[in-house]
């Protein structure tokens, strides 16, 4: 005796018995409930983590056994809505990638509008001189030769921000990372023209001895300082920029004395075509 017919026929005999609904009976539905999740916001690298920001002053001093970079590979820059990251790559002697990057420090000076980066004294080379940035924050980077024992990075700010940075090994790179403080415009950012930049005196009143102080575009091979009241030129004089490596150049020179009241500082090029860099002080 087989069991399947009479599964079947119990079945059909259930469904057959159950009352059917009149035809005018209100129908409901039951709710279902919906939830909405929200994916968090994400946090851009460049403000990721808990690595702190410095307003002023020192914003890293990192070190890493074995060094062996030797030169400025390339310098990346990376823009977010909320902040902006600086990437550095190194190279070893032979140009393969370096593996790590010895002491280096970063400042952040908010006067000037500069985040320095002092790099170590077996960098002494860069494959690249200077980079313009469309960023909010940053404006343009230097990488000058001159102004400590080995090649100094400098950062010029477009608008007042906070800096903090860190190094990766295998390949060596030093990050730094810039996130906005402030809305209010940089204090007196250094004057720029015809391949040079200066970073003092700053323009106003002024004591003796004015202390010159800036850099010079590669392939510059000195600057001539003058300073001039009414009567026509009463300084002049002329430091060399020459430098072996295609990197800016320091340059800082010292006037003693000089005409008084309103006077003209202009900071030229040899050979130069141009007006290169004019400052006005107020010198007693």
């Amino acid at each position: 005796m087989s069991w399947a017919p009479a599964v079947v026929v119990v079945t059909v005999a259930l469904t057959a018995c159950t009352p059917s609904q009149p035809a005018d009976s209100p129908t409901t539905t039951a709710p279902v409930p919906t939830s909405t999740t929200v994916a968090p916001a994400a946090v851009p690298d460049c403000l990721a983590g808990a690595l702190p920001f410095a307003a002023q002053g020192i914003a890293a001093a990192l070190d890493s056994p074995r060094p062996d970079a030797t030169t400025i590979g390339g310098i990346r820059w990376q823009g977010e809505e909320e902040c902006e990251r600086i990437v550095i790559e190194f190279l070893a002697d032979g140009g393969s990638p370096a593996t790590r990057l010895g002491p280096v420090g970063v400042t952040v000076a908010p006067d000037s509008g500069i985040v320095r980066i002092s790099l170590p004294d077996e960098v002494e080379a860069s494959a690249i001189g200077d980079s313009v940035i469309t960023g909010s924050l940053v404006d343009r980077i230097y990488v000058v030769e001159g102004i400590e024992d080995g090649l100094v990075v400098d950062v010029h700010l477009a608008a007042r921000a906070a800096a903090r940075a860190f190094t990766t090994s295998s390949p060596s790179r030093l990050v730094v990372d810039l996130r906005p403080i402030s809305d209010d415009p940089l204090g007196s950012a250094p004057d720029t023209g015809d391949g040079l930049v200066v970073a003092s005196p700053l323009p106003g009143p002024g004591l003796y001895p004015v202390q010159v102080v800036g850099y010079a575009a590669p392939g510059i091979e000195a600057v001539s300082v003058t300073l001039s009241d009414g009567g026509g030129v009463a300084v002049s004089r002329s430091v060399s920029t020459a430098t072996e490596q295609y990197v800016w150049r320091a340059f800082a020179m010292t006037i003693s004395d000089g005409p008084s009241g309103t006077v003209e500082l202009r900071v030229v090029a040899d050979g130069a075509d141009g007006n290169g860099v004019v400052i006005e002080l107020d010198l007693p």
